[in-house]
């Protein structure tokens, strides 16, 4: 692989990481630029990286699948961020002091039908794409060694499976 698509791919897995856990959760604007620059480093390290592995390899259909979920996994996160993005945009326009929240951050009593829609919309939002972070995760090992497997299916890699 060219230096640009390791780099790609170790963006990637910190990016994942990041939106893994996620960033601080505040009132006003629940969705940081935390959140966004690490799916964003997530779905960009992941787009070269496929892109390298589609366009100079020969996949068998194992690798093929395999890249496929994550491809999948890859673009819920993208989907999720999207969707929190928006979400905070409407929380931000609806309550421009923020969200009233307790001090353990959780959505205060007093809090109108609105805002606890907006507010279950948003943990859902996260949740979803923190699950997805961890399938882009959880199907990293499994790419790399069918992608191991067809480029050198020889003695060697038969020792580490």
């Amino acid at each position: 692989m060219s230096l640009l698509t390791t780099s790609a791919a170790s963006i990637h897995q910190l990016g994942a990481a990041a939106a893994l856990v996620g960033g601080p959760q505040r009132g006003k604007g629940l969705w940081g630029r935390f959140d966004l620059a690490a799916n964003a480093m997530l779905a960009g390290g992941w787009v070269i990286e496929q892109h390298t592995l589609r366009t100079q390899r020969h996949l068998d259909r194992p690798t093929d699948d395999a890249v496929r979920l994550k491809d999948f996994a890859v673009a819920g996160s993208a989907l999720t961020n999207l969707a929190g993005i928006a979400a905070g945009q409407l929380v931000e326009r609806e309550f421009p002091q923020g969200v009233p929240l307790d001090e353990d951050g959780n959505l205060a009593p007093e809090t109108s039908a609105r805002g606890q829609r907006y507010y279950r919309w948003y943990t859902a939002m996260r949740t979803l794409n923190r699950t997805f972070a961890a399938a882009a995760i959880g199907f990293t090992p499994r790419v790399n060694f069918n992608v191991l497997r067809s480029y050198r299916p020889g003695t060697v890699f038969r020792l580490f499976t």
